[in-house]
């Protein structure tokens, strides 16, 4: 069988479908940054509307952060504006546990952030099957966690395992709008391979690709619509 790659400013596209890779990072931001690229970064210290931020803000169905990349959620209620410079985002619920909710607006190759003292995040795809998690906690200080993914990450979670939930700034690395990736076609090195001469047992985007039989990734890395 042959396959269809296109390399491109370090991105591989297949026309097949892949093993998903995933890497986790526990409190080492500078070895997420390496392994996910350019970042784009919500820090809470503007409310939704580009205005400065002021603890106590909901942040509500309406009234949420989608333009600048993720829609923030809470079981119940909703999560709100909380600090004072730097602010952040915190979910309370004075009866049950509860836990941020961040879904990507466009599908992202990693995301993560920094908080204080412990949480969990784990990352979902477009299915909503978990990708991978990760812990870490160090009490009393400012930690870090993220997840890098072959696979588009549509949604992750931030979660103490508590009645209370938070986060300092979310931090993602959105998979590249299919306008984007025909300009990098442009100037792209394309050509057919067979399937066993590539190397490698999953896809990363800034190396190979190893590719299966059907175009299922492909699909999944395009945002909907």
């Amino acid at each position: 069988m042959k396959t269809f790659i296109l390399f491109a400013a370090g991105i591989c596209i297949c026309a097949g479908s892949a093993v998903g890779d995933v890497q986790t990072f526990e409190n080492d931001y500078d070895g997420f940054v390496e392994a996910a690229g350019p970042l784009s970064v919500i820090d809470f210290e503007t409310l939704p509307n580009g205005e400065p931020s002021v603890a106590g803000v909901e942040i509500t169905e309406d009234f949420n952060y989608d333009m600048q990349g993720a829609h923030f959620a809470a079981p119940t209620p909703y999560p709100v504006i909380a600090g004072n410079s730097p602010f952040g985002l915190l979910a309370f619920n004075s009866s049950e546990d509860t836990w941020i909710i961040a879904e990507l607006t466009t599908p992202a190759f990693a995301v993560g952030g920094f908080y204080g003292g412990t949480t969990l995040l784990c990352a979902y795809d477009e299915s909503g099957e978990e990708l991978g998690c990760v812990f870490y906690s160090d009490p009393g200080e400012l930690n870090f966690v993220g997840i890098v993914s072959d696979v588009p990450i549509h949604s992750a979670i931030f979660d103490r395992d508590s009645n209370l939930a938070a986060i300092e700034d979310f931090r993602f690395s959105p998979v590249p709008e299919p306008g984007t990736l025909a300009l990098l076609a442009s100037s792209a090195v394309l050509g057919f391979v067979d399937d066993d001469e590539i190397a490698g047992p999953a896809l990363n985007r800034e190396a190979y690709c190893a590719a299966g039989s059907n175009d299922d990734l492909w699909r999944r890395a395009r945002p909907p619509g």
